[in-house]
């Protein structure tokens, strides 16, 4: 006796083709094959836990009555006075005061009334804003390691997608081999852009066989009249052909002293011997899908 059984049936004769529709529309994330790693670079500006100290002079204790800070969700980072030259690891922080067990480094090593300051982040991809007609290269993420990045023999580097805001205007160049070769963008302060599927920029369309190592580059220049904050990634695809497995070390950069260690690659987090600061890095080792 035939089996009967009850079959969605979705339109009218027709093959359903919304999944498809919906993702020509709007990306989703990344599927990378086995032999693709993704690559991240960028740079973002910012003026946040920057300040001055509006107390009396004290010799551990930073305030500053304009600040927002969360309650004890600062300790462990550092704190510099970019005044006096010294700095100082955090141990307690109110809303508007930082405390410290000392500060070392500088000339007077305290707090003085109007003293600049800044906390800097542990993320090796923040940095304080860029001056007005300066110039800043893109980090790599994934070591903290000031561009140019050096893509190996054997591989190709394409970028997939790009997004930047900036609060001054600006001008993004992108280089091969030291030559300049396109324009990212020459945004518009307070203009926000992105774009998937970039697919203007990429070794393969100079060495399709990936026989040689490519130095590329990618640089921001504020254009603006004033310090520029925002930000800027690039997303890209480093795919090996025909080569082994990708390495299974990689080397970091301190952001605060510049000392740099062989680690695994999946490392993130990164307490440097030399200053013993706290620096964060991306893990894309195992990444497959969505960031």
């Amino acid at each position: 006796m035939p089996k009967i059984f009850t079959v969605e049936q979705r339109g009218v004769g027709k093959p359903d083709y919304s999944k498809e529709i919906s993702l020509g529309q709007i990306r989703p994330g990344l599927t990378l094959k086995y032999n693709q790693g993704l690559k991240i670079c960028g740079r973002a500006f910012s003026a946040v836990n920057t300040g001055t100290h509006t107390a009396a002079p004290h010799a551990t204790i930073m305030t500053d009555a304009a600040a927002y800070f969360t309650p004890n969700t600062l300790i462990g980072l550092t704190i510099v006075n970019v005044t006096d030259g010294c700095s100082g690891v955090i141990f307690a922080n109110t809303e508007t005061t930082v405390t410290v067990a000392a500060l070392t480094g500088g000339i007077t090593n305290q707090w003085n009334t109007g003293d600049a300051y800044n906390i800097p982040s542990p993320f090796s991809h923040v940095t304080l804003p860029l001056a007005a007609g300066a110039t800043a290269h893109f980090i790599d993420s994934e070591t903290g390691l000031e561009l140019p990045f050096t893509v190996p023999a054997g591989y190709t580097l394409s970028s997939i997608s790009a997004g930047f805001s900036f609060t001054q205007d600006a001008i993004m160049w992108g280089y091969y081999e030291g030559f300049l070769r396109n324009t990212i963008g020459a945004p518009i302060g307070g203009n926000m852009f992105y774009e998937s599927e970039v697919v203007t920029w990429g070794t393969s369309l100079l060495d399709p066989t990936a026989e040689s190592a490519h130095p590329v580059d990618f640089q921001i220049i504020n254009k603006g009249g004033a310090d520029l904050e925002g930000g800027v990634v690039i997303f890209g695809i480093l795919e090996a052909v025909g080569t082994p497995p990708f390495p299974t070390t990689k080397t970091v950069r301190c952001k605060f002293c510049d000392h740099r260690e062989t680690v695994p690659r999946e490392t993130t987090k990164w307490i440097c011997p030399k200053c013993g600061k706290l620096n964060f890095y991306y893990n894309l080792a195992n990444f497959r899908g969505t960031v």
